[in-house]
This record gives C-alpha cells, structure tokens and sequence, in this order.
C-alpha cells in the first residue's frame, strides 16, 4: 500500500492544559539538514530509544504512523520542553527486513538549531547501538484455580513467585493469586512494562505446564457483574471492577526469606500421575525439580524457545477451556503436542503419534493409536468438520442408566501423556530425535504430493492431444 494522508485529526495534550495537532510532514517538500540511516539490528529498536531520551529529558514527542505488512512509516513531532519552545520533526520509513531511513529538520519558529537536533539523535544513536539498558523492578500478578500459594519461590536471584497479601480461607480450592516480582533490564520504566509482560507471558505458559493446570496473567481494569448474598438472604447483583489488587507497591525486591518456601513435591519423568488435590496437601505444591526445567527454558536456543512458546500456548489455551467445549479442549491438546516436532519441512507430514513415540517411547504411542483412543482422528474429525465427541449438547442427567465414559477417558489420558511430553520436550532442550515415517504409500497421497508434476504433464499432454486433433479435422 502506498504512502497515503490521514484524513483524520489528531491532536495531543500539549502540556499546559491545551490541546495540540499532530502534523503528518512525511510528505513535506523541502531540504531536510538531516538524513541518515539505521541498520539492523538497531533499527528495531531505535525508535524506542527515541522516545525513552525524550522522556529523560521531559521533551513532548507525538507521532502519526501508517503501518502496512511491507512497509511502515511515519511522522515525529519533537519539543524541547512547554509549548512554545523549538521544535524539530523526524520522518522515517522502513520496509521489512530493511534498514530505517530517517530525515529530520526544524518546524516553525523560534528554530530548533540544527546542531543540536544533530547532537541529540547521534545521543539516541549512540544508546541504541550500545543497547543500553538500566534495571527496573516490575511487578505482576498470574491467577489459577487451586490450592492457596502460600510460599515463595526464586527462580533466579531476580525472579520471584510470592504469596499475596491476602487469601480465600473459605475453600481449600479455589481462585489465587500468584505476585511476581522481578527485576528486568529495560530501556527505561516504561519500556519494562512491555518487558514484563512478555515476562508474565513465558511463567504463565511455563507453570501451565509444570503445575499441570491452567495459569494465565491476571488483566486488571475489567468491569463484570457479581452478586453476593444480602443480609436478609437475598441476591444483589452488582457491577464491579474483576480482578485482584495488592496493595504493598514498595519500590525494593521482597528480601529472600521473607515468605517461607512453596513446598517441594517429589516427582518421577515421565510424570504419568493422576494429579488433583491428595490427603494432607493444604497449599499449593511445585514439582521438585521445577528451577531445572526454569533454567532448561531460560538456556532454549531462540528458535526452540518460540517453538516452545507455540506448544505451551496451545496446551495452556486447552486447558483454560471448559467442559462445555471438550472436543475443543481435545484438539488443542493434540495439536500442542503436533507443535512439538521439528521445525523443517520434511516432518510435515508427522503426527501426535509420532512425537509421543519419540518422546515418551513407542508403548506410550502405542496406547493412543488403539481404537477407543485414536487423538489424532479425533482432533482431525473436529478441526475440518465439526464434530463433536464429547459431550457439549447432550443433556447432564444424574441418574442416567447409561453413559459412554471412553471420551472423558481418553482426554484425562491425553492430558496426562501430553503434559508428560512438553515437559521431556524442554529438559531435553528441544532436541527430538524423529523415527523414519514409515506409513503405507496410498495413490491418494502420491497424488497429493506429485500435484505439481501430474498437472505439468496433463497440461502437457492436453496441448499435444489438442494440436494432433487440430491437424485431423484440418480440411
């Protein structure tokens, strides 16, 4: 798409009450003192850097963009402090995989000094190539159903899962809270709010898996309504803000043994295990060897640690379903566990069966292949035609004399197999060793993957065919 003007009006908080247009002069026609270009790898980030030097200077910097999937572009508008001062413009574009190219010059009077602006961009230039970064402390909160989370838990002299300040007593399961804090290396304090949610993002997937249930980022600023029982034994019903706030915002990392420890659970990989709440358990337990497979996800090379990312999220989206889309649920499990092949393309064509053979062994494999189980058909019969499995509108009768429990099996089974097969995954590192695909050469699937060769030759032929037929009927 080509460069284009915003018919829209833009206009920002000019600093002293007021209100401020946003000019777009990416298509000004005029000398610009300044042009210069910003390679890779900086170019992803240089524009971050920009505006984290405006903040440190308490400089204004407003921006109009047109983004687009081969090329984005746009216009900055920098001031050096209350309305009035000078002001000098920076207009950049980039398309993908390219340098940033940028031009810059001053904007109305009194003039921004063209060394000056020369001096502060080279400032930004400068920070961004060095990737300067300072350390800030974050805080976050991850929420799950469960038992409380009483303890503390270091994943790093930096990271920290703690308790919350306050508890439901009024049920041993139940929704908690899990308060991370953390110190990240940012460009700035705002640019650690972007850091930390990638950061919530990776523990949410990564205890999904280790807890086996679903952990997710709490989202603040939600309104829902909620109901309580009055005092006279009535409903009220009542609008509320969702979501749980802690209220001890110190600026300082929690000292190490403020909390006592989450405890420690005894764990044998695989982990074939049932899981659920057992006799004498009154808080929220972690596997034993939960820093190992922290510090195995922290060290994956970036391409298996996205890959990673991939397969959680699908497993942690499975999970966070309810009952009400099962055959859903099923799915994804299995595609999760799909996600934990390599990456090339001469493993398209591998499946469930073939991953869980690789990592668990060929008798796990074996079980889901037999015909009451059969994931791979199942997850194939929903995602293309819709079926349903389970049972999503089929009505929940108590004393039914009869009911077919294999489905419900199946998926406890999956569930247990397939947590079992992205944890061997990650200790492994990602590095999976795929069996050679033996299956039974069909003509549908020779077909399949020779399209391109037999519509060559039929079009071929056709040509042939057409012009022999033409020279017979010639008269």
């Amino acid at each position: 798409m080509a460069k284009a003007k915003s018919k829209a009006v833009v206009s920002v908080a000019d600093g002293s009450g007021g209100l401020a247009q946003v000019v777009d002069h990416r298509f000004d026609r005029r000398q610009w003192p300044i042009q210069f270009d910003v390679g890779l790898p900086q170019a992803d980030t240089w524009l971050q850097y920009l505006a984290a030097e405006c903040r440190k200077r308490n400089w204004g910097c407003s921006s109009l963009g047109q983004m687009d999937a081969n090329e984005n572009s746009g216009s900055i508008t920098v001031t050096s402090g209350p309305p009035g001062q000078p002001q000098f413009n920076l207009v950049w574009e980039r398309k993908r995989d390219e340098p940033l190219r940028l031009r810059a010059g001053s904007i109305g009077e009194p003039a921004f000094p063209v060394p000056e602006a020369q001096a502060f961009l080279d400032q930004v230039t400068n920070a961004c190539r060095s990737a300067l970064k300072e350390c800030v402390r974050v805080r976050g909160q991850l929420v799950y159903d469960g038992p409380p989370w009483r303890g503390e838990l270091w994943l790093t002299d930096s990271l920290r899962l703690g308790p919350p300040s306050k508890q439901d007593e009024s049920a041993l399961w139940g929704s908690r809270v899990i308060v991370v804090d953390a110190v990240v290396g940012a460009i700035d304090r705002h640019d650690a709010a972007s850091v930390s949610q990638v950061l919530l993002r990776d523990l949410s997937v990564f205890l999904t898996l280790v807890q086996r249930t679903s952990v997710t980022v709490e989202v603040s600023g939600r309104r829902g309504w909620t109901w309580t029982v009055g005092p006279t034994g009535q409903i009220e019903s009542e609008v509320r803000q969702i979501g749980y706030q802690e209220t001890d915002l110190s600026p300082e990392m929690p000292i190490r043994g403020s909390s006592t420890a989450v405890p420690a659970a005894p764990v044998q990989r695989p982990d074939f295990s049932h899981g659920g709440l057992t006799p004498g358990v009154r808080e929220q337990q972690v596997p034993a060897d939960i820093l190992e497979l922290w510090r195995a996800f922290v060290e994956l090379q970036p391409d298996r640690r996205d890959q990673f990312r991939k397969a959680g999220s699908l497993w942690q989206l499975a999970l966070s379903l309810p009952y009400d889309y099962q055959t859903t649920k099923f799915s994804l499990m299995v595609v999760a566990c799909e996600a934990l092949k390599p990456q090339a393309r001469e493993y398209r064509r591998y499946n469930i069966y073939d991953v869980i053979g690789a990592l668990l062994g060929a008798g796990v494999a074996a079980v889901l292949r037999q015909d009451w189980f059969r994931p791979q058909e199942a997850r194939s019969a929903h995602l293309h035609t819709g079926e349903f499995l389970g049972s999503e509108f089929i009505e929940r009768v108590m004393m039914s004399s009869f009911q077919d429990p294999t489905f419900d099996h199946a998926a406890r089974t999956l569930w247990r197999v397939g947590s079992a097969a992205l944890t061997e995954w990650l200790r492994r590192g990602g590095a999976v060793v795929m069996p050679p695909l033996n299956r039974r050469r069909t003509w549908r699937r020779m077909l399949k993957e020779r399209a391109l060769t037999i519509g060559l030759i039929a079009t071929v032929v056709g040509m042939v065919i057409g012009f022999v037929l033409a020279r017979l009927v010639r008269p």
